[in-house]
C-alpha cells in the first residue's frame, strides 16, 4: 500500500520540468501498478485515442483509462478531469470516453485508480484525500486510500 507521508518524499525536480517526460513517467508508474495487483494492461497504438492505457477483464470487458499527473495541495491530491492541447486552450471533457483515470501522485509515490461514477459531482478538477478534513468533515469526500493501487 502507499506511504502517504510526503515529508521525506520530495519529487525530483527534473520530473517536474518537462511536460512530455511527466506525462510518460504517470503513464509508466500507472501501468506498472496496475500489473502488480495482477491485471492486464494495454496501450493503444495510436496517441489519438482519448485513453493512455485499458485494463481487460478477462471476460469481454475492458475499462479505458485516462493517466493524469495528481499534485499534493491541502492534504489532497489534486488532478484535471479535462485536456488541452496544442495551441487550443480550451477544455476537453473526456465524458463518455474513459471510464476510470488513473492518477500517479510524484510526492507520495502512490498511484490510484478512479472510476468517473466516482467523480459525478466533480468538473474540472478532482481530488483524493490524503489526510483528513481539519473540521472532521466526511461528506462528499473521497478517501485517496479507496482507490490506491500502489
Amino acid at each position: 500500500m502507499c506511504e502517504h507521508s510526503c515529508a521525506a518524499r520530495a519529487a525530483p525536480e527534473a520530473y517536474l520540468k518537462e511536460t512530455t517526460s511527466q506525462g510518460d513517467i504517470t503513464e509508466t508508474q500507472i501501468a506498472a501498478a496496475l500489473v502488480l495487483r495482477g491485471m492486464k494492461v494495454l496501450r493503444p497504438l495510436s496517441s489519438a485515442s482519448r485513453y493512455d492505457l485499458l485494463i481487460d477483464h478477462g471476460d469481454g470487458r475492458y475499462t479505458r483509462v485516462q493517466c493524469k499527473t495528481g499534485i499534493l495541495r491541502d492534504g489532497c491530491v489534486l488532478f484535471r478531469l479535462y485536456s488541452t492541447s496544442g495551441h487550443d486552450t480550451r477544455t476537453k471533457s473526456y465524458a463518455g470516453q474513459v471510464d476510470a483515470f488513473g492518477v500517479y501522485c510524484p510526492q507520495t509515490r502512490c498511484s490510484y485508480l478512479v472510476p468517473v461514477t466516482a467523480l459525478r459531482d466533480c468538473r474540472l478538477f478532482a481530488t483524493l484525500r490524503i489526510e483528513p478534513t481539519k473540521n472532521g468533515q466526511r461528506l462528499r469526500t473521497r478517501s485517496a486510500e479507496e482507490f490506491a493501487i500502489s
